[in-house]
């Protein structure tokens, strides 16, 4: 889910997915510049019948609660708000290694290195055969009211 744009490299995450034996549906929620593009890497691979485009969605929690595994495969991320939803609602989650998020949110072994189709088609079989191993905890230090708290220590301690 998100922005069909460069950084989210849906297209590594498409012809990845090809190399699976597609066990599970790959859905796609989201719009963007490069959406099209994305449809037809789809149809040239084949995955007409595998992959399914939702569009924008307004609540993507119920995609997110339900959904076996949770996969990103960006080259940068901000914070990955993404992933800490999906951990909050206890969805597996594999993400690659990007810069800024994935790898503060995640186990070592729930990370795959960027661009690396071929090492994110083999996490991702993984995944397929046993979403269960790649479940991980929501460090419940990242809610709002705890980092709220952290500010406020902060800002007291410097008068």
């Amino acid at each position: 889910m998100g922005s069909f744009k460069e950084a989210k490299r849906h297209d590594v995450l498409v012809r990845a997915y090809a190399q699976t034996n597609q066990s599970m549906l790959l859905l796609l929620l989201g719009q963007g510049k490069y959406k099209n593009d994305i449809e037809q890497l789809v149809v040239d691979l084949g995955l007409e019948d595998k992959v399914v485009f939702l569009g924008f969605q307004e609540n993507p929690f119920p995609y997110i609660k339900y959904a076996q595994l949770k996969v990103l495969t960006s080259d940068w991320e901000g914070f990955a708000l993404v992933i800490a939803e999906a951990l909050v609602l206890d969805t597996p989650v594999i993400s690659t290694n990007c810069p800024s998020g994935p790898s503060e949110l995640l186990p070592q072994k729930n990370l795959m290195p960027m661009g690396d189709v071929d090492a994110i088609a083999d996490k991702l079989s993984q995944a397929m055969e046993n979403p269960k191993q790649f479940q991980a905890p929501f460090d419940e230090a990242l809610l709002p009211a705890k980092i709220a708290e952290k500010y406020l220590h902060f800002v007291q301690s410097i008068k």
